[in-house]
């Protein structure tokens, strides 16, 4: 391998190496060529800063509070009204009648009202039962569905819909948030596979035009062939293409990365120039098998587009219960006691109840309830279809699940081969180039091993990418943004 990658080799996976004179100058020369400085911009913050910055996050916090802000509204008709009236007439100097009616309705959550009212009623004429004591007639009474509106109403049926839209609203925006968080983990991938290819581009750069240096010293001094010296610059040029295209394939990628930054005033904000993607957080991609069922279970309980689908349900649901009362006769039974405001007896006595009341009882009904019973029906349908699509939906969760699980336990088992394929690959390209110091080998096969070098290191970037976008398609499965940097 090439100078740092070896070194870094060696260190991790405790293997001693035998470096040759030549290979020595290698790693010195290696690093004036290689760009591996900067500052390490990792996945959290980089996570983090779209969290708090993106206009997409804001969006799906707008959504959300847009859903709360409806079920205030829905609790609106559970709020207490205060009405009152003043009406009078007067004619040829005369009072005809002066009235007066103040009303306050507490609904309750169980569909009857509590209403405390005043009127006062003065002048020659006006209707005689709307006579009151002098100083006016105070009334504390309650109306009760006897009928229909029992188990819910409109007011009930409207609030269960705004409570269920709440947490669809809330679902909704873990899942515009996950999905924004999974196409920024690919494009972070992206952005660290294309850096990771550019620097290895960068480095076998230099040895080709280390070796080519070398070469011409061999040749000069009769221990190679001349031909070698074409050999080892085709080689050179080669490798210059490939720098050329992973530094067009870097800066697209940055841009993709870039297009992700704004900052805390709205604005979009540019990637640091010395800015590098670095594993932290993501470097380990396997899961722990014992934690399968739990992932499958959080999965089905956590996932946005099944919470939405079970909010749907609970919509569902309460339209039926509210259709079915609708088959039901609507009777209404109102009673309430009156008293004086000068009277000195208790205004709750039962004596006094007894004879100074108003009461009431209203019903009404349709012969053949068509339009009831095709409510009735429609609701039902409704319901069904949502109950199917959220058994539909919870099964290809659990698909989607056990792909990101496997992809992340695939992707692991991947990385560890590779980095075995590296150092081998490292291992040979050595010893061939010990055999070409010492006569045996020509310069042809010492390139095309550091080739292979070059091309394992570049497979082990690509495994390595993979593994923000497996981590990403986890979270968005299973709901939990916390996966995207699951230590194990």
């Amino acid at each position: 391998m090439i100078g740092h990658l070896r070194t870094a080799l060696a260190l991790a996976l405790g293997i001693s190496w035998t470096m040759s004179a030549s290979a020595s100058a290698r790693a010195q020369v290696a690093p004036s060529r290689v760009d591996t400085l900067g500052t390490p911009f990792a996945f959290p913050a980089f996570v983090d800063g779209i969290l708090a910055n993106h206009p997409v996050a804001a969006q799906a916090r707008l959504v959300a509070d847009q859903a709360r802000s409806d079920l205030r509204t829905a609790w609106g008709a559970f709020d207490p009204t205060l009405t009152a009236s003043w009406d009078q007439k007067k004619f040829g100097g005369e009072q005809y009648y002066n009235y007066f009616d103040a009303e306050l309705k507490i609904p309750l959550p169980i569909g009857a009202d509590v209403t405390i009212a005043f009127d006062r009623s003065m002048g020659r004429y006006f209707n005689p039962d709307r006579r009151t004591a002098a100083n006016g007639t105070f009334e504390a009474g309650i109306s009760i569905p006897l009928g229909q509106r029992i188990l819910t109403d409109e007011r009930r049926n409207a609030l269960q819909q705004a409570r269920a839209a709440r947490d669809a609203g809330e679902a909704d925006r873990t899942a515009i948030v996950n999905k924004l968080l999974f196409s920024a983990a690919k494009d972070y991938g992206a952005w660290y596979e294309s850096w990771r290819r550019r620097v290895i581009a960068q480095e076998g750069e230099a040895l080709a035009e280390f070796r080519l240096q070398a070469v011409r010293r061999r040749v000069a001094s009769g221990e190679s062939a001349p031909i070698d010296t074409i050999e080892a610059l085709l080689e050179l040029q080669r490798r210059e293409v490939t720098r050329f295209e992973a530094e067009a394939s870097f800066y697209v990628s940055s841009l993709n990365v870039t297009a992700y930054l704004w900052d805390s005033a709205g604005r979009p904000a540019p990637l640091p120039a010395d800015a590098k993607p670095v594993l932290l957080g993501i470097e380990r991609a396997g899961i722990d098998s014992t934690r399968l069922e739990a992932l499958l279970d959080l999965a089905t309980r956590r996932n946005p587009d099944l919470l939405k689908v079970q909010a749907r349900v609970k919509q569902a649901e309460a339209q039926r219960l509210f259709s079915t009362q609708a088959l039901i006769p609507l009777a209404e039974a109102k009673l309430a006691g009156l008293g004086a405001s000068d009277s000195e007896q208790a205004f709750f006595d039962g004596k006094r109840l007894d004879n100074n009341y108003k009461a009431g009882l209203s019903i009404k009904s349709p012969l053949l309830f068509l339009k009831e019973t095709g409510r009735f029906a429609s609701s039902g349908q409704r319901l069904e279809f949502q109950r199917l699509e959220r058994d539909r939906l919870r099964r290809e969760v659990e698909f989607d699940a056990r792909a990101a699980i496997f992809d992340l336990f695939n992707l692991e088992r991947l990385r560890q081969r590779q980095v075995a394929n590296v150092r081998n690959a490292g291992l040979l390209r050595d010893a061939e180039q010990v055999r070409y110091e010492n006569g045996e080998g020509t310069l042809l096969i010492l390139n095309l091993r550091e080739r292979l070098v070059l091309d394992e290191a570049v497979k082990l970037a690509a495994v390595e990418a993979k593994v923000a976008g497996a981590r990403a398609a986890l979270a968005v499965a299973t709901g939990d943004r916390t996966l995207l940097f699951m230590q194990n």
